[in-house]
């Protein structure tokens, strides 16, 4: 027998919460438009060898966010509003142990302290192929995806993964990502359902995500901000057949003037452009159980060098989805991340080392990822990972640094 709507939702609340549908109420929110969201990332790791020095930390991120559909609530087709908060804390492996660049923790993503993240209006028109949002924005997304990302990045922990390709925020400070937040909007259109354009503005103030401010620094001061993507998304509408992929190309422009590396003079604004690609390459039971194995890689490339830190950046890797019959739920991910320095930068930096012998030049860092997420429960999944970074902080005069540790998430 076909379990009524009511039964159905229970279940698919009971799949991905660890406390299910909240006694009812979970279920209750939502047939009046109200979907609550609660999630805790823990990552217990430490580093028995390299890097600056050696320790174990753990660094955690507690977010709680708020959708309402307008549609139930007030009647108002397409709508979305969404208000977020999240809280980081603990201490930071990368930063204060190691000294390498991609954080090795996946909610090492903002420093610790308590900050307001989404306040933003979603607008779905002509039949959802139009969708209009603005407000207090990141271009990435705790969840689904704004640009630039891979369902394939979130099965890691490493942040040179995690999201979306960790050198457009590194290039373009004011590109702000999750849970840091800035005024926004962005517009995507997808005339046919496998293809779409979407392009954003936004305040690109890196001042805005300080810790100090709580996300609650208002102030709109610029510099404009703007990213363009298009993407082709592959054999997954209704009835396909085939494995699905993505492929999308995108570009930022962060305008301002910015003083140029090892000389006196200013560059106007800075600017890049990427590839993410993804593609399911076998199946590993029937293509509803969502069992298969995937490659995926980004691109990222900053060319002028004068005031991109990193303008060469790519990643790499395969997942697995599934990979034992008997773990369904279960994540397998092996990946590769590496990020090139600017020359100019390099040059800078030399010659600063005259004077100070603790500056180290940066060359370039690479990181390798092998994980093995476990669904422990319906909502709470540990992820044992090794990660070997070589050159942390991009000098090769830091020792290779190993790093465990276990990234955990719960969703409440």
């Amino acid at each position: 027998a076909v379990p009524d709507a009511a039964v159905a939702k229970d279940r698919q609340f009971a799949e991905s919460h660890l406390f299910g549908d909240w006694g009812g109420l979970r279920t209750s929110l939502w047939e009046q438009g109200v979907k609550p969201m609660l999630l805790l990332i823990t990552d217990p790791y430490g580093n028995p060898s390299g890097g600056l020095e050696q320790g174990f930390t753990t660094y955690s991120m507690l977010s709680a966010d708020l959708k309402v559909d307008t549609a139930k609530a007030i009647g108002l087709k397409g709508g979305e509003f969404q208000v977020g908060f999240s809280l980081n804390f603990g201490s930071q492996l990368s930063q204060n142990v190691v000294g390498n660049t991609f954080p090795i923790q996946s909610s090492d993503v903002a420093p610790p302290g308590p900050r307001l993240t989404t306040l933003s209006y979603t607008q779905a028109l002509f039949d959802d192929q139009l969708s209009l949002r603005v407000g207090r924005l990141s271009i990435d997304s705790l969840y689904g995806e704004e640009f630039a990302g891979s369902s394939y990045f979130r099965q890691f922990t490493s942040v040179a993964f995690n999201a979306i390709p960790f050198a457009i925020f590194y290039n373009a400070p004011g590109a702000f990502g999750y849970p840091a937040t800035t005024w926004g909007a962005r517009a995507r259109y997808a005339p046919r359902g496998d293809l779409y354009v979407m392009a954003g503005i936004y305040n690109g103030d890196p001042e805005v995500g300080l810790a100090s401010r709580h996300g609650l620094d208002f102030t709109f001061q610029g510099p404009a901000l703007g990213l363009g993507e298009i993407g082709w998304t592959r054999n997954q509408q209704p009835g396909a057949t085939a494995l699905p992929g993505n492929i999308k190309l995108g570009g930022f422009v962060l305008g301002g003037s910015v003083p140029a590396y090892n000389t006196n003079t200013s560059s106007s604004g800075r600017h890049g452009f990427y590839v993410v690609a993804d593609q399911a390459v076998a199946t590993l039971g029937a293509r509803s159980e969502g069992r298969q194995v995937g490659v995926f890689g980004s691109l990222v490339a900053a060319p002028d060098q004068a005031v991109s830190p990193m303008p060469f950046f790519f990643s790499t890797g395969v997942v697995a989805n599934g990979p034992l019959a008997s773990r369904p739920k279960d994540v397998l991910a092996l990946g590769v991340a590496y990020g090139g320095y600017s020359g100019d930068l390099r040059r800078q930096q030399q010659s600063q080392a005259l004077l100070d012998p603790a500056i180290r030049p940066q060359v370039s860092e690479l990181t390798l990822e092998l994980s093995y997420a476990i669904q422990v429960l319906p909502g709470l999944s540990l992820q044992p990972g090794v990660q070997y970074l070589i050159h942390p902080g991009g000098s090769p005069s830091t020792p290779n640094a190993l790093a465990l540790g276990v990234n955990a998430v719960v969703s409440f």
